[in-house]
């Protein structure tokens, strides 16, 4: 028994380790739901849906069967918002959940009930809003009484009170006037003040903002949230942490009848942004094609309203994020060349620069080499004259990527050391966009890789791409990282098992975001480790799909590097 093991006052014993077994980390999460039989589905898209559930064990253990068994997509994670296994969960726990809520005094009930309503885990000042028992011992004998009966969770050493999931759902199910307690709890928070946006360190730091905005949407104040959002949340959570599943999940409560429903703002200038902002997190999330409705709803509405600039921006966020990455080059260079000539007529030279740097990249991986150079100069000289370090650093990482596919290793480590310096200034001036940091790293260790020198500097930049890259659920750039380190083994350690595993991980993150570009890539390799154990109808294999991947919409529309490797594989392989 844990009394055995505690003093009177509670503390551990010496000798004695106290730890509480809670929730599965990220890592382990992921693999259990793997060994359980759900097969499909990247990493991230997997930690979302176990994170849902607080990475408890029993409710994976219950939802991972489900999904291994749905009858529309047997093992794959996109069947888990057909399971919602909250319910299940109940009711195995019905009969003793039932009998504690129900001997609880009336008022704890209440008090319980109420503070299911909390998205997290509380502050004694929180909790207090609801002391309704007459004084401060009172209340305090509530709370005592409550986690003396395994309905109320403390973590003594941060002072957090919290509810299990399971508790908090079967409680909240039972709030009576669950508007009237949201309305409290968002005054509440409303009366914290705001953190200065620029000390930030952490999601986790903006949880006050994040409960009152939630508080704020279920006390039904769409339009207020809105405002909230875009003032306190989105900045540093889109550009600093780059967490785009947090903000998809932020911006989906505007979707209350579902995401294919109207969107719960009057304002239509705001509906637009609302959208452009969910899809921009989509398509970074990998899910491109998802993104793509939205895009096109937020143009729509810029057209309406005869809104030029957004009209231009909507055009270039769905070529570069949705159309680029799935093979789209003649919708992508479309868009973004309306994009150009859109800001060239409103005269707005900020969006027209970053127009001309994707459209840059996209004549890069056609393998128009010399005009990709001239838009990447055109746009840097934007950013030189507007001293705007945000757009240098990505122009740097954009020649970087150009010179890895024209096989210029040394450029390519030169340009990307330049825009990591750059992003490291910009983090000094306002906060980093760690998007920008990841690439950088990725393509500081790519081009390590390349050269083949220095190859511990390039396991170094590589680890550091992927800890930031999965910290945040960042999909976009995962594989390209995958493929680096598969490079990175067949090079350093000449150990061909460990490199086909990095790639065939990569090539699964690719296949299920439809990542026309990557594919490519990524066959390509496996065709040449085919070829090294002189397997050549495995290299034919996968060099014909990469060259079917590469083809894109047809040249001179297609991924031409990728696409003239795999002819060459095919030669060799013939």
């Amino acid at each position: 028994m844990v009394s055995d093991l505690e003093d009177r006052a509670g503390d551990a014993l010496a000798g004695v380790l106290d730890r509480d077994l809670k929730e599965l980390g990220r890592e382990d999460a992921i693999a259990f739901m793997r060994a359980q039989g759900v097969k499909q589905g990247t990493p991230a898209e997997i930690a979302t849906v176990c994170e849902a559930y607080g990475n408890h064990p029993l409710s994976l253990r219950l939802l991972s069967g489900l999904i291994a068994r749905d009858t529309h997509t047997p093992g794959d994670i996109a069947a888990a918002p057909r399971h919602d296994v909250h319910a299940d969960l109940v009711q195995r726990q019905h009969h003793v959940l039932e009998q504690s809520y129900n001997a609880l005094p009336e008022k704890e009930r209440t008090l319980l009930s109420r503070l299911a309503a909390f998205r997290s885990a509380m502050t004694y000042d929180a909790l207090a809003i609801f002391n309704e028992f007459g004084d401060e011992a009172k209340f305090d004998a509530a709370l005592s009484d409550l986690q003396a009966r395994g309905l109320l969770q403390r973590d003594i050493a941060h002072n957090r009170w919290d509810l299990h999931p399971i508790v908090r759902h079967y409680c909240y199910d039972r709030l009576t006037d669950k508007k009237s307690a949201h309305t409290r709890l968002r005054n509440y928070f409303a009366k914290i003040p705001a953190s200065d946006a620029d000390k930030v360190q952490s999601i986790e730091a903006l949880a006050p903002v994040i409960e009152l905005y939630y508080h704020t949407i279920s006390a039904g104040r769409y339009d207020d949230a809105y405002q909230l959002f875009r003032n306190r949340l989105h900045d540093v959570i889109y550009f600093r942490f780059g967490a785009y599943q947090t903000q998809i999940e932020l911006l989906r409560v505007f979707f209350p009848d579902g995401e294919d429903r109207p969107i719960r703002l009057k304002n239509e200038y705001r509906q637009g942004i609302t959208l452009n902002l969910l899809a921009n997190s989509y398509a970074l999330f990998g899910q491109p094609r998802r993104a793509i409705p939205f895009y096109i709803s937020y143009i729509s509405i810029a057209e309406r309203q005869r809104d030029k600039l957004n009209q231009a921006i909507g055009l270039g966020a769905v070529a570069t994020v949705s159309y680029f990455p799935i093979g789209e080059f003649v919708k992508t260079e479309r868009n973004l060349r309306q994009q150009i000539e859109i800001c060239q007529k409103i005269k707005n030279e900020f969006h027209e620069a970053v127009g001309r740097q994707e459209l840059g990249k996209l004549l890069a991986y056609r393998g128009a080499f010399d005009e990709a150079a001239q838009e990447l100069e055109l746009s840097s000289r934007y950013d030189l004259k507007a001293n705007d370090k945000q757009g240098q650093c990505v122009g740097q990482l954009f020649r970087a990527l150009k010179a890895l596919l024209m096989g210029n290793g040394r450029v390519a480590l030169e340009a990307a050391q330049q825009g990591r310096t750059l992003a490291d200034e910009v983090a000094k001036m306002a906060y980093s966009f760690e998007r920008d940091i990841i690439r950088a790293e990725w393509l500081l260790g790519a081009a390590l890789v390349m050269e083949e020198k220095d190859l511990n500097a390039a396991s170094t930049h590589l680890t550091e791409a992927l800890t930031r890259c999965r910290h945040i659920n960042l999909v976009e750039f995962e594989p390209d990282i995958l493929l680096a380190w598969a490079r990175w083994h067949r090079i350093r350690e000449m150990d061909a098992k460990e490199a086909k595993a990095f790639a065939e991980e990569a090539l699964a993150i690719a296949d299920r975001c439809e990542y026309r570009l990557k594919q490519a890539e990524i066959h390509n390799f496996l065709a040449r480790l085919a070829l090294d154990a002189g397997n050549r109808a495995a290299a034919r294999q996968h060099a014909e799909i990469a060259k079917e991947r590469a083809w894109c919409d047809g040249p001179p529309h297609c991924y031409k590097p990728a696409l003239d490797e795999a002819e060459r594989m095919l030669k060799e392989s013939a």
